[in-house]
């Protein structure tokens, strides 16, 4: 089994928990699951429980665990990016997992980059680029040619058609749609259930049908 520690404490933590444990019972001794560590000085604040133990701050829980594997299991992409960055920085061998739970679907010539997580009922077609740190949460649909950036997050039931590419941290509230080949720039906030029609700037928020920008 490959060891594994998930950064994050939070819900989208616990459901990358469960999706390491789905991944063991479709394949067995795929994962060990260590447990947890988050940024120095923070602990658990939800109030349930965590399914793994408690292994305190990156430092700590890495110099225990040497050759443990990592996933940055938070949900908020430039969150995500800020966490990975400095892992990077601070633990030049680390080495990031790539998880694709077993009910997800993956055409032939997908990239996925490490340390993107994939949630059950994904369904990603043909020819797709998905860049690193990215997470594809459930029920989403991606098309032929579409290209993620790095650190990419898609709420559950997303549907991006063929030929779309989203920059960089972009983040994609639940339930948004897409028309084909329309560009996303970096670090964009799209709306839950807003419907990306025409090509949207980066560094904006946007909500609605058509989407559109409210502010920067």
């Amino acid at each position: 089994m490959t060891p594994l520690i998930l950064f994050g404490a939070g819900g989208h933590a616990r459901e990358v928990a469960q999706l390491v444990r789905d991944i063991n019972q479709a394949q067995p001794g795929s994962w060990q699951l260590l447990g947890f560590m988050a940024d120095p000085g923070a602990a658990p604040g939800n109030p349930m429980p965590l399914p793994a133990p408690w292994l305190g701050d990156s430092q700590q829980a890495l110099a225990a665990h040497p050759g443990a594997h990592c996933i940055v299991a938070v949900g908020d992409s430039r969150a995500r990016r800020r966490i990975a960055v400095q892992l990077r920085q601070q633990h030049p061998g680390l080495r990031f997992a790539t998880l694709v739970h077993p009910r997800a679907w993956l055409a032939e010539g997908v990239h996925l980059g490490p340390g993107s997580v994939v949630f059950a009922g994904a369904c990603i077609n043909v020819d797709v680029t998905i860049g690193r740190h990215a997470s594809i949460n459930l029920a989403c649909t991606i098309s032929h040619d579409c290209v993620l950036g790095e650190y990419v997050s898609l709420g559950p039931g997303v549907h991006l058609p063929g030929g779309v590419t989203l920059g960089e941290a972009v983040d994609v509230g639940t339930g948004a749609c897409f028309r084909p080949r329309v560009s996303v720039g970096a670090n964009a906030v799209i709306g839950a259930g807003a419907a990306v029609v025409h090509d949207l700037p980066g560094n904006c928020v946007a909500v609605g049908a058509p989407a559109r920008p409210t502010r920067p």
